[in-house]
């Protein structure tokens, strides 16, 4: 039998690629790597809002829980500049292991009836509702908004899309 010399030019022409065909094949990905990369992105922003969303919403719960199981008011305190939450006893001035740390690009607000307010810290009594009145947590990620609310009567924490 012939080995591959003995197919001579004509026979590596068909197997091989030329560097025409290489760079078309090149282009193609950059093509489709081009288009998918904005898409990514914006898939990584929602990601890390929904993220950053679940956990505000499991530490006010918690502090919620909290100050139910121990008798005692809990508040969760808002840092918005530090870009964080965490949970204190307000008897016992016990802070919980727990803190919530948001990412770079994502802001949060406190309001009451739509209106943005000074206070940094939303209070649970004894029996699970809150001190004063409702108040939402209100989370942006460049343009994308989600609302945190906490009814006052119940404590109740709702999800506000």
């Amino acid at each position: 039998t012939a080995g591959p010399a003995a197919h001579g030019a004509a026979g590596l022409s068909r197997r091989a690629m030329t560097l025409v065909e290489l760079l078309g094949v090149l282009g193609v990905i950059g093509l489709i790597l081009g288009m998918s990369v904005p898409g990514l992105a914006g898939y990584a922003q929602r990601v890390r809002l929904k993220a950053a969303l679940r956990q505000v919403v499991g530490l006010v719960s918690t502090a919620r829980s909290l100050a139910i199981g121990s008798r005692d008011p809990h508040a969760v305190i808002v840092d918005a500049e530090g870009r964080t939450l965490r949970v204190v006893n307000l008897v016992s001035g016990e802070a919980l292991e727990q803190v919530v740390r948001l990412p770079s690009s994502v802001t949060v607000t406190l309001e009451m009836v739509g209106e943005p307010v000074t206070q940094t810290q939303i209070v649970f009594r004894p029996t699970g509702a809150l001190e004063g009145r409702s108040v939402s947590l209100v989370l942006e990620d460049r343009g994308r908004r989600h609302v945190v609310a906490v009814a006052a009567t119940t404590g109740a924490v709702l999800l506000v899309e």
